[in-house]
């Protein structure tokens, strides 16, 4: 979330086709408002199906694909 203080140790990631705002980062505080957001905003503008991943971090690392271990899938929601 912006302007929060905590550090992000999750990785939110709406994989749909053609949406604009895809990933955001959150600590867990914001956790449940970011997947919200994001979950919103496909219902909003999609025309196939979606589904919104939350990925665990490690250290407040962003989920960025350095590497085959630098995230953990906890959830996968269809949108």
């Amino acid at each position: 979330m912006p302007h929060c203080g905590r550090l992000s140790c999750f990785h939110v990631r709406l994989e749909a086709a053609a949406l604009a705002e895809r990933a955001r980062d959150s600590c867990g505080a914001h956790l449940a408002e970011v997947v919200q957001q994001l979950a919103l905003r496909a219902r909003e503008q999609r025309k196939r199906p979606a589904r919104v991943i939350v990925y665990a971090t490690a250290d407040g690392r962003p989920a960025n694909g350095e590497g085959p271990f630098d995230r953990l899938a906890l959830g996968i929601f269809p949108v």
